[in-house]
This record gives structure tokens, sequence and C-alpha cells, in this order.
């Protein structure tokens, strides 16, 4: 009879800890109705070493406000590369479209490694849009060419990404110290 009543009492706990989860995760998935929008982004997946990767992105928000754009530099097997902030004009700040260029250096090294590029957009009242992420690999092909959709801003330079790129052969043959 104990034996039923804990086995009982185990499973209605298993059950409670599965449904609290779900309401947690339906909770902060909810959309803040303020926050800023990207409405669409693009990049070549796959650059050559030293070339310049283009980040087009395009944003929107209601409120007008939008203050800068952040991304983050992920290196699979490494710590984060690093984060870098764009301010957006102030004539931008309802909605915003271009791109972020970041300078890659000419390392052969960087084919082996694998990036992941995460953006997200920040208002003046401290919201931020939902993060989106963008794969980079280095190989020698040629350059992508622009979808169509974004040949109409492809002049459009919202600012550079400021995060140095070194390959993670590099940084353990100098023992993991950064320069």
């Amino acid at each position: 009879m104990l034996k039923r009543a804990l086995i009982t009492i185990a499973l209605s706990l298993i059950v409670w800890g599965c449904g609290a989860s779900t309401q947690y995760e339906t909770e902060t998935q909810e959309v803040n109705p303020d926050a800023p929008v990207i409405i669409d982004y693009y990049a070549a997946e796959v650059i050559r070493p030293g070339s310049t990767w283009r980040v087009y992105l395009h944003a929107r928000d209601k409120n007008g406000d939008m203050r800068d754009i952040v991304v983050r530099l992920l290196q699979t097997g490494a710590a984060s590369a690093g984060t870098s902030t764009t301010r957006i004009e102030e004539k931008h700040s309802g909605e915003v479209a271009g791109y972020l260029a970041l300078r890659t250096p000419r390392d052969t090294n960087l084919r082996r490694d694998r990036f992941t590029l995460r953006v997200l957009v920040r208002d003046r009242e401290g919201n931020r849009s939902e993060t989106v992420e963008v794969p980079l690999r280095f190989s020698n092909v040629p350059p992508a060419e622009i979808p169509e959709k974004w040949e109409k801003i492809a002049d459009r330079r919202l600012g550079f990404i400021m995060i140095t790129i070194e390959s993670t052969f590099d940084r353990l043959r100098r023992g993991g110290r950064r320069r």
C-alpha cells in the first residue's frame, strides 16, 4: 500500500512539473507588442577568408524609437568571439534596412571553424526584438550573389561589426591567450 502511495505521489509530481514547465515556456515566449521586429535578414553562409561579410537586415518599430543593433559572434569550440553595437540614425528609428559589414582576416585556418552571428534590435525603452541567428563558414568559394530583394539596399551600410575574428587553431597555437 505504501508503495502505491509513493508511486502515485511521484507520478503526480512529474505531471505537475511538466505542466508548470509548459506554462512557464508559454509565458516567456509572449511577444512584447512594443518591441522592435526584425522583418527579414540575409547573409551569405559561406565566404572566403579575407572578404567582408555583409549581413542584410530589415527591422521596424511601431513606436519609432529603435536605438541600436546588437550582434554577438559565437564560435564553435571557443568562447564568444565578441559583441558589437551599431547605433541606428534618428531618421531610421521607425524602420531601418541595410547591411552590417564584418571584415575578416586572410587566415586559411578559418575554414576549420564555424560561427553563428546573433542579431537583435533594441529601442530606447529597453525593448528587444527576437534574436535571429546567422551561420557563417569559410571556404574558397566565389562570392554569393545578393538576392534580388536586397539589391536595392546593397549600398546602404548601417555600420561595421567591430569584432576581431581568429581561428581556434591560431588561438590554441598561442596557448588560448588573446593578443
